[in-house]
C-alpha cells in the first residue's frame, strides 16, 4: 500500500455539527455519465423530510452512516446496490471561499445493518457527481481508487481541528481565546465589582 492510499483510507469522526444537511436515493451502481435531476427525481431520505442522519466516520473512500426514519424508508434504502448521497458539511478548512462544502456521491452500499429505529450503512465511494454548467444535471468522475481530492482535505482539516482541540491550550497565548485568560477573566471581575 502506497503513500497515497494510506492518506486515501485515513478515517475521521467528524464532530456532531459536521453535518448541515444531507439526502440519500436508492441508486444503480452503475449511473450513466450524466444524469438529469428530472431522471433523479425527490430523494428517498433527507433532513426535510423528518429522517436524521448522523456521519459516523469518514473517508476519502468510504462513509459509514446512521440513518433513522420509517421502516418503508429504510427498507427502500436497505436493499439498494447503491446509493446516491448529498452531503452539505460545514467547512473546516483554512481558508475556506464558503462556511460550507457540498458534495454529491455514488456509492456502493456495502453493509446496511440495522438499528432500533435506524439503520447503520457502511458505503464505498464510486463516483463524484459535479453540477453541470450547461444544464440541470450531474456529471460523474470515477473516486472509487483515490477518493475526492476536497474530501481529503475537508478530512485533514477536520483531524487538525480534532488533534488541535485534543491537545488543549498550550503555554503560550492564542488570540482567538484571548479574553478567557485566567489574567484577564479575573480582573474583568474585579472591575464588575468595583462598579
Amino acid at each position: 500500500m502506497d503513500a497515497v492510499e494510506r492518506r486515501a483510507e485515513k478515517r475521521v469522526h467528524p464532530p456532531g455539527d459536521a453535518l448541515l444537511d444531507f439526502a440519500l436515493w436508492p441508486a444503480d451502481p452503475f449511473p450513466p455519465v450524466r444524469l438529469p435531476l428530472s431522471v433523479l427525481g425527490p430523494p428517498a431520505a433527507c433532513r426535510r423530510s423528518g429522517q436524521h442522519l448522523e456521519l459516523s466516520d469518514i473517508a476519502a473512500i468510504g462513509l459509514g452512516l446512521r440513518l433513522s426514519g420509517p421502516p418503508d424508508v429504510l427498507a427502500r434504502l436497505s436493499g439498494a446496490p447503491a446509493l446516491f448521497v448529498y452531503l452539505k458539511l460545514r467547512d473546516y478548512r483554512s481558508h475556506p471561499s464558503t462556511e460550507v462544502l457540498s458534495f454529491f456521491f455514488l456509492a456502493q452500499n456495502v453493509r446496511a445493518d440495522p438499528l432500533p429505529g435506524g439503520l447503520r450503512f457502511g458505503l464505498r465511494l464510486l463516483r463524484l457527481g459535479r453540477g453541470s454548467s450547461f444544464e440541470k444535471a450531474l456529471e460523474f468522475l470515477d473516486v472509487s481508487r483515490f477518493g475526492a481530492r476536497e474530501l481529503t482535505v475537508w478530512i485533514d482539516a477536520v483531524a487538525r481541528e480534532g488533534q488541535r482541540q485534543a491537545e488543549g491550550l498550550g503555554p503560550g497565548l492564542d488570540l482567538d481565546g484571548l479574553l478567557l485568560e485566567p489574567e484577564l477573566a479575573a480582573s474583568a471581575d474585579a472591575q464588575r465589582e468595583g462598579d
